[in-house]
């Protein structure tokens, strides 16, 4: 999984106040299901709080229960709803509409028909996707974006380095017209460069999923969800919310988990027809985990992990780089903390999340 990010510190005086829920705080939030299309619904959490509306959004693989520990603090200050997109956990599974431009629109029909104003959108992984086609194709709608590890080259797209899904997308299609002898010695140039770059990437992919598996769960492992969590632990830098294990998987009689639970779409969910956007008008705060504190599924041959170190360094940096060019984005950078930065460095990003939140004029 790819990552991104910079070097931040920060003392913030409400520390103490968003360290954990008060007492009494409904940890389980209240649950409904929002039509954004024909036979199409989502499931909304809302966990409450006042103030500004704030709308979390999963990463692929992922349902807004994953935000079961970070979003009662948060509803301590504000209002706290999330959203599972199309295809994931208990919302529809629709046989198509798997675009960026989609997904925006359905975050868009949530918000409308909970009549949030001003909203925040934060959103996790290749939710940073979604949350740019908002900005895009809704200006105005929301009031901000918070990109956690979600400022990929999905989210903004860096033409020095590229990306693997967009760029295949494109350069199918150059490749189809220069079949046709519709293109001019620029736009041939153009289409070899592009095929350059898209099997550089793909020879970085290559290395990246090479080896080094992360371990599967022992029994032992899965003999309880506490189990379980303590086995997430070690490989995600935080603790699996318990209510987002029990929509990913089956749980015995026993209280043992057990396989991941079958979805008819999980793979289209995850691989959906990406976008370039390049250029982002609206106020955002990027974090970004560099360099990562783990390396799972990288390939362990010494050469080889070398290699890919130095270019993931040199994209990540580059990414970083487009995103300070934002004149409305701040970037911070935080290191050795793992893509779920909100498990594993939770405590910084409530106070990155709260301070960046609060300096927003008022909706």
């Amino acid at each position: 999984m790819r990552l991104w990010l910079l070097v931040f510190c920060l003392i913030w005086p409400l520390a103490d106040n968003l360290q954990g829920a008060p007492e009494g705080t409904d940890r389980h939030p209240r649950q409904q299901f929002i039509a954004v299309a024909p036979n199409v619904k989502l499931e909304v959490l809302d966990w409450g709080g006042s103030g500004r509306n704030l709308v979390l959004l999963a990463g692929g693989g992922n349902t807004a229960h994953v935000f079961a520990s970070m979003a009662p603090k948060l509803a301590t200050h504000f209002h706290v709803f999330g959203i599972t997109r199309r295809g994931a956990g208990q919302s529809s599974a629709p046989s198509s509409g798997y675009t960026a431009k989609q997904f925006g629109d359905d975050v868009v029909a949530v918000l409308d028909a909970l009549h949030l104003t001003s909203p925040v959108l934060v959103g996790h992984s290749i939710a940073g996707e979604e949350m740019s086609a908002v900005a895009k194709y809704h200006p105005g709608r929301v009031s901000a974006l918070i990109y956690l590890d979600a400022g990929g080259p999905f989210a903004l797209y860096n033409p020095d380095h590229g990306d693997i899904d967009t760029d295949r997308v494109e350069l199918q299609e150059d490749l189809s017209k220069l079949s046709h002898n519709t293109f001019d010695d620029a736009q041939i140039i153009k289409t070899l460069a592009d095929e350059a770059r898209y099997r550089r990437n793909l020879q970085d992919l290559r290395d990246e999923v090479e080896g080094a598996e992360a371990p599967s769960p022992t029994l032992a492992d899965r003999s309880s969800i506490a189990a379980f969590q303590s086995y997430f632990t070690g490989y995600y830098g935080g603790i699996l919310p318990e209510d987002e294990i029990r929509q990913l998987y089956k749980i015995t009689a026993t209280g043992a988990v057990g396989e991941r639970l079958a979805h008819p779409i999980v793979n289209k969910a995850d691989e959906i027809e990406k976008e370039r956007f390049t250029s982002l008008d609206i106020r955002a705060l990027a974090i970004i985990p560099f360099p990562n504190a783990l390396n799972i599924g990288v390939t362990q041959d010494p050469v080889k992990l070398a290699a890919y170190k130095a270019q993931e360094a040199s994209r990540k940096q580059g990414q970083i780089d487009i995103w300070r060019k934002q004149r409305n984005a701040e970037v911070v950078v935080i290191p050795n903390i793992t893509h779920y930065v909100f498990l594993s460095d939770e405590s910084e990003v409530l106070l990155l999340i709260t301070r960046f939140v609060n300096s927003l004029p008022s909706s």
